[in-house]
């Protein structure tokens, strides 16, 4: 009963949109630190970072009142940098937006149970072999040791707070199989996007083409057998990942980035979408290159910029 008013508000930005073209963001994304304590090889974070100061707790609840609030923002979520070096504003965010906030986090940091957080994105890139090619020697297990603590110490439904992500790049993809198998006993979803390249001739993406198609393929027939959404991307959306669908060169196109009210470490706004830059001359992803998840998942339920 508490929470009809915030998806009656969802139902109208949607019904908006079908009926009158109308664009209003639906989810949010916040940065909210400027510092991480690793150098991931894939991670377009670092490609656009500069030292410039963070904001306050209350400077945060300004952003959470006259960005995401007004604009009627349904869910956040936080991201870095590394968003736990923070949680003074994660806490500050689960206050503002109960059980309506996911933190998206590299793990390596132990994990804390806090009221009004709806779940952990935790990112894992492979196997302990691979995941620490790209993410730094002993990643993978600082990370799986956190996880299985966090479950072990927070109850018998802590599982459900633990979502996998992975980011499929040319380094990784032939792990796939094996991460879903890892942590289908530990977790409650896992969810896969593609790496999202800033320049042509980036060595880690993963062209379109057969090989990317049969893994795609792959992925749809083992989703199909797990249950309960254990993969939580929708058929439709992977389908979309076989191809261009997000834009020409670095312009977004069919890409709705207008669902996603995404701000950076000091609450500006980022351009064309939630990877971009506040800054207009910071580098940009490449739309007809795109992998990203997020996007994705609203077109393949006909929603287009």
């Amino acid at each position: 009963m508490q929470e009809a008013p915030a998806y009656f508000r969802v139902g109208m930005k949607i019904a908006g949109y079908k009926l009158f073209n109308k664009r209003s963001p639906i989810y949010g994304s916040a940065d909210i630190i400027n510092v991480c304590n690793l150098h991931c090889t894939h991670c377009y974070w670092w490609l656009n970072r500069k030292d410039q100061e963070e904001l306050s707790v209350e400077q945060w609840k300004q952003v959470i009142e006259n960005k995401f609030k007004k604009r009627h923002v349904f869910i956040v979520t936080l991201v870095g940098g590394e968003p736990t070096l923070r949680p003074d504003v994660i806490e500050l965010f689960a206050k503002e937006y109960p059980n309506r906030v996911c933190v998206v986090s590299n793990g390596t940091f132990p994990l804390k149970k806090t009221p009004g957080v709806y779940f952990y994105w935790i990112s894992i890139d492979g196997t302990q072999q691979v995941h620490d090619t790209i993410r730094g020697k002993g990643a993978h297990e600082k990370t799986r040791k956190n996880i299985l603590d966090y479950i072990e110490k927070n109850g018998k439904k802590a599982w459900k707070d633990i979502w996998i992500s992975m980011t499929i790049n040319s380094v990784n993809y032939k792990t796939v199989k094996d991460v879903i198998e890892e942590w289908y006993p530990h977790v409650n979803k896992i969810g896969f996007q593609f790496h999202t390249p800033f320049m042509k001739g980036d060595p880690l993406w993963f062209p379109f083409g057969p090989d990317r198609t049969k893994l795609v393929d792959d992925m749809i027939a083992l989703k199909n057998n797990y249950e309960d959404d254990y993969i939580i991307n929708p058929k439709k959306q992977l389908e979309l990942m076989k191809r261009n669908w997000g834009g020409r060169g670095t312009i977004p196109v069919d890409c709705p980035t207008w669902t996603i009210l995404a701000v950076d470490h000091l609450g500006r706004e980022k351009q064309p979408c939630c990877i971009g830059s506040a800054e207009n001359d910071s580098m940009k992803p490449i739309c007809e290159d795109c992998g990203l998840g997020c996007y994705s998942v609203f077109l393949s339920h006909g929603i287009k910029g």
